[in-house]
């Protein structure tokens, strides 16, 4: 059977956490949203990440604290899987709304596109023909 995943003491609140349900990223941004009610302590053990909650305030319920914690960490979860899976669609609509605002944007973006090809396609023809040349001249080297 596992240990439990809050344990509260006197002083302080530990919980585990699952690296495989929860990123270190959001326990990072729920750590950070909890600095003002607490002082916080992240480890890991082979099975786990610890965070050790100690209050800022005397009086403080320190399972209400672990309990809220965790509906953070299920609401940043739930953002950060939203925010990945939506990331093209942000970005399409981000670049929509600049063009749209500037059309201008969406010319100099194509001209900046067409010059950097054509400068990596010269950049490419130039190696071909150092290696044509040293090719050549170790060619001519072996038979004299």
């Amino acid at each position: 059977m596992s240990k439990p995943k809050i344990n509260v003491n006197e002083n302080y609140a530990e919980l585990r956490v699952n690296p495989e349900i929860y990123s270190k990223e959001t326990i990072f941004a729920v750590g950070y949203v909890f600095l003002d009610k607490a002082y916080i302590l992240l480890d890991i053990d082979k099975d786990d990440f610890v965070i050790y909650l100690y209050p800022q305030q005397k009086n403080t319920d320190l399972m209400q604290l672990s309990l809220e914690f965790c509906n953070e960490l299920v609401n940043y979860a739930h953002y950060f899987t939203r925010s990945e899976s939506n990331a093209e669609a942000i970005k399409a609509i981000m670049q929509r709304a600049l063009f749209s605002a500037a059309p201008s944007l969406v010319q100099e973006a194509e001209e900046k596109e067409i010059e950097d090809l054509i400068k990596e396609l010269e950049e490419e023809e130039e190696e071909e023909e150092r290696e044509k040349d040293g090719n050549a001249v170790s060619f001519d080297k072996k038979e004299g």
